[in-house]
């Protein structure tokens, strides 16, 4: 097996965001005074903000605030951030050292608008670990799509073939494996469903367990 790159998610897989968005989510639902099921959250991980909108605007009504929601949101979550620091995932900073080591390209490859993967990447200081940045903005589909990833593998010139993918979401994993890269699910919020954890190449409990493998 000849691994030339590595792929990773961003929010939910290299840091704990995807928590805190779910806890300031709830804050700004009650200000703004609307009832939001959890599991529309749920659904929206790993997707972009435009698919995120059409899922809230689907269920809600084409009246909610959408944009208010995520502003309000985003400005609270990162006002922990700068009060707090960035959460990093257990495993992350030693799996991109090894990586490095090993000469193995590193592309993060999120939905997230690029300013906010150049805020949380510099937040962490772990700018310097990743030899190129996708965002969601830059594709037509996304996750569960596979053109973010396969624009990644574009961009580092490499095939889809050599590349691994790290996600933690069922949309991110889905993503992966429809882009024909070997796809590695580490859950976060949500199990993945018996259809992804079927077609991914494997489930981690952290990133730990990587670092110990010999597949890569």
């Amino acid at each position: 097996m000849s691994i030339r790159a590595f792929i990773f998610d961003m929010d939910g897989l290299l840091f704990d965001t995807e928590n805190l968005f779910l806890t300031y989510a709830d804050e700004t639902k009650k200000e703004l005074g609307y009832s939001i099921p959890h599991e529309l959250h749920i659904e929206s991980i790993g997707r972009t903000f435009e698919d995120t909108k059409r899922i809230f605007l689907n269920h809600l009504g084409s009246d909610f605030p959408m944009d208010d929601f995520m502003r309000q949101t985003k400005d609270r979550v990162y006002e922990h951030i700068d009060r707090y620091g960035l959460p990093v995932k257990p495993g992350a900073v030693e799996l991109l050292e090894e990586l490095k080591a090993r000469g193995i390209m590193t592309v993060l490859a999120s939905s997230s608008a690029y300013w906010m993967i150049e805020k949380n990447l510099a937040a962490a200081q772990m700018t310097a670990y990743f030899d190129l940045i996708v965002s969601g903005e830059e594709v037509e589909h996304g996750k569960p799509a596979p053109d973010i990833f396969l624009l990644a593998a574009e961009r580092v010139g490499v095939t889809p073939e050599e590349c691994v993918v790290l996600e933690d979401s069922n949309n991110g994993a889905l993503a992966g494996c429809a882009a024909g890269m070997l796809t590695v699910i580490i859950p976060d919020v949500k199990p993945p469903t018996p259809e992804v954890a079927e077609k991914v190449f494997k489930v981690y409990p952290s990133l730990y367990p990587l670092l110990y493998e010999k597949w890569w």
